[in-house]
Order: C-alpha cells, then structure tokens, then sequence
C-alpha cells in the first residue's frame, strides 16, 4: 500500500501550488491558502486484501499467524499523509507535509486475515498550518457483492463503497497530526480551513478542537514539568518500600551500595525496569525516504514498533497483541545515510498489559553527538491463547531510582487515559 500511496502524493504534490503566484506569496511574508474545503475532498479509501490475494496476506502474515503490525503503521503514515496532500491540493506555493505527531491509535480488534480491510482516511479539523486526520479500518462484508477489482491492492478510491459491503465494525481508529511547511522557505503554512457540511462533520471537528485542548492540558501537566500529584507519590514511596525490601544481590550492588536492610527474596515475576531495555541500531537508506528526502516516518514507526514488541515478549517470555501506540512525537527529520539509536524498555504492567517506551536518537559518528529524533508509546497485552494458560500470574515491571518511577507514572497515566 505504502509504494502505491506515496505515486499518488508524488502526483497530487505536483498539482499542490502554482508558481506564479510565488513571488506574490513571498512578498507577504507567508503561505496563504483562500478558500475553503470539505471533509470530503480530503477522503481517500485504500485496501487490504487479504482473503482476495493470497500473495499480499503472505507478505503481511508474522509467525504467529496473525498481522505485522510494524508494516500496517508504515500504510496508515502514509495514508494520512495522502490525505493531507488532498486537502491542501490547490495551495498557492508548493508544500511539505509532514508528521507532527500520532496521538493515539487504537486497536480495536485484532486485524484477520482471512477478509479484505479497507482502510480510508480524511481530514476532520484543522489549525492554523496543522490537519488531524482521522484514520479508520473496516472489514469489508464477503457475500456483499465486491468484485475483486474494486478492493484490489492497487486500487484507491475518493468516496467510500458502499456502506452495505462493510461490516461497519471499526477494528483501528487513529489521530494523526499533520503540519504543513513552505517548501522554499520552511516555514509554517496556512491550509484551508474546513466547510462543515453535517452535524456529523461538525461534531467531528469540535472532538478535534476538544483533543487539541485536551493535549495542550497533558503537556502543561506533564513530568518533566510538574511534580507527581499527592496519589502518585504516595505510590512512588510504595514503589520504593517494596523494592527496598528485596535482597540485592552481589552483582547489583555499586562500590557504595550499604548492605539491605532485609533480605527478602525478588518474586520471579518482578523484573528492574532498567533489565528491560534493548537496543537497535539502524543504517538509513534512500530506499526508505519519502516525497521530501527524508526518512518516513512510517519506517521509522515500523522499526520502534519492532524493538518493542520484541522488549516485550522478552519481559513476559510469551506472545503479544498490540492494543494501542499513544502520542507518538516526530521531533527532528531523519536524513538519509543517518545512524538511528533505538533504546526501548517496559515501564509499566497491569495485569498482563505492558507500556513500552521506546526512545530514537540521530547519532553523527564523527561528533559523537545524539539528537532525540522520536518518542514512541506501546500498549501490548499478553495474546489470547496465552492469556488462559497464565490464570493469574501478573508480570511486573519494578523501578528502581527516581527517573524510574517517573517513567513508571507516565506509562500508567497513558495505559489509564
């Protein structure tokens, strides 16, 4: 899907601003785009056609049997951003597109294989220079009548089949944040703003508007800007009562570590948060840049999803099901030819679901300098076959410092909102 999408933005791109009026633009000092849009002239519908195409169900079959997920973050990336380009499509200046952030993705059933998926995606409010695009996926119905071609692999449509061919049940929902940037000078971009045609629509947008508030409350309220609220303290302290309890051994032990008050032995599902990390280091090629000769951002989600999930199923020893990717922030562009450092740790458990944080740095070999590019959140939990057999037995992440518990917290806060 993702090949196929990223010829349909190369085109649309193309026809997104006329030079002519560059000079005019230029002058005032911005990027202005007149006129308004619908949601609907953002809309673009794409397909998965497992049970239709045996051959692509095979490229995206894991050994679990069940779907790579790391492959289906790369399509939504790049769907979203098709979606975005529709929407600026008639821009006085030529435009870049990028992601800002993801700020949830849901997982609402798992995705089978054994069925064809549309996935479709539009815009549902905007900003000033910023679009939240609304992607979503649906089964499409087996005995409704679709023919092959209409949801075969190359195909895209600007309007949704109809509704009695799918099933209406959403297995994944996502948010993404687009922004769009002057692709001479770099600077902000305006884009139309949205022609609400429905009380559907409008509601849509005013969730939009709602969400937007709502992130800019969690920023201001975040923990490396506000101390923990009176409840998370009180857990910290009970965080660290218990893992001051458990005896540490000789290895664990620094030059100025004084002996432990008690010796009470580590239960064998509790593991150091910081015996949880891993870490991946990347080549990145021109094969994997986007329109703009940069890194997509849906390869570098594909390979954070990857780390994660092998983090995890080294913390439990068992297989797991992805359930959510929550605010994931796109802080620097990845060049190409660029060294990426992915560390990724377990945070917080509840039961048999997990918080996985994964953190991206850019490495220059020659400086010796790291820039935080990205920050990923994962939400697993343990796969259904496994999750009987368990009864309930819970694995549990302890931390062990100060920096631990913070991340402990904000795992906790993004697993309980």
């Amino acid at each position: 899907m993702t090949s196929r999408l990223n010829q349909l933005r190369s085109t649309n791109a193309k026809i997104t601003g006329s030079l002519s009026s560059a000079s005019t633009a230029a002058a005032a000092g911005s990027t202005i785009i007149s006129g308004e849009k619908r949601m609907k002239d953002s809309f673009v519908q794409a397909f998965l056609p497992f049970r239709s195409d045996p051959g692509l169900k095979e490229e995206y079959i894991n050994s679990h049997n069940r779907i790579r997920v790391g492959m289906v973050l790369e399509d939504l990336d790049c769907l979203a951003a098709t979606a975005a380009y529709m929407h600026c499509a008639g821009s006085e200046r030529p435009l870049t597109i990028v992601t800002a952030s993801v700020d949830r993705m849901e997982m609402l059933s798992e995705i089978p294989l054994d069925r064809d998926i549309s996935v479709f995606a539009y815009v549902t409010y905007v900003g000033k220079s910023s679009m939240e695009v609304t992607v979503q996926m649906e089964t499409v119905l087996p005995d409704s009548g679709v023919t092959p071609d209409q949801v075969d692999a190359s195909t895209y449509r600007r309007s949704k089949l109809p509704a009695e061919m799918l099933s209406g049940d959403l297995i994944l929902s996502a948010k993404f944040i687009m922004v769009a940037r002057d692709s001479e000078t770099g600077k902000a971009a305006s884009v139309h703003q949205l022609n609400l045609e429905t009380d559907q629509e409008r509601s849509l947008f005013r969730q939009g508007a709602e969400h937007k508030a709502r992130k800019q409350v969690e920023t201001q309220t975040s923990l490396s800007l506000r101390p923990p609220s009176v409840e998370e303290m009180t857990l910290v302290h009970d965080l660290y009562k218990e893992y001051s309890a458990y005896r540490t051994t000789r290895h664990e032990m620094t030059e100025t570590s004084a002996p432990p008050p008690v010796t009470e032995k580590k239960p064998s599902n509790v593991v150091w948060m910081k015996d949880t990390n891993l870490q991946q280091i990347n080549l990145t090629f021109p094969q994997d840049r986007n329109l703009h000769n940069k890194i997509f951002g849906g390869f570098l989600m594909r390979r954070a999803y990857e780390l994660s999930i092998v983090t995890g199923m080294t913390f439990c020893k068992k297989a797991l099901q992805f359930k959510a990717l929550d605010d994931i922030s796109f802080r620097k562009p990845v060049e190409i030819g660029a060294i990426l450092d992915l560390h990724s740790q377990v945070v917080y458990t509840r039961g048999q679901e997990m918080v996985i944080k994964v953190v991206a740095h850019i490495v220059d070999p020659a400086s010796e300098g790291r820039l935080l590019s990205n920050e990923f959140w994962f939400t697993f939990v343990v796969a259904e076959e496994d999750r009987a057999k368990l009864g309930s037995i819970d694995y549990r992440v302890m931390p062990r410092s100060y920096n631990d518990c913070m991340l402990y917290l904000e795992g906790k806060r993004r697993l309980e909102n």
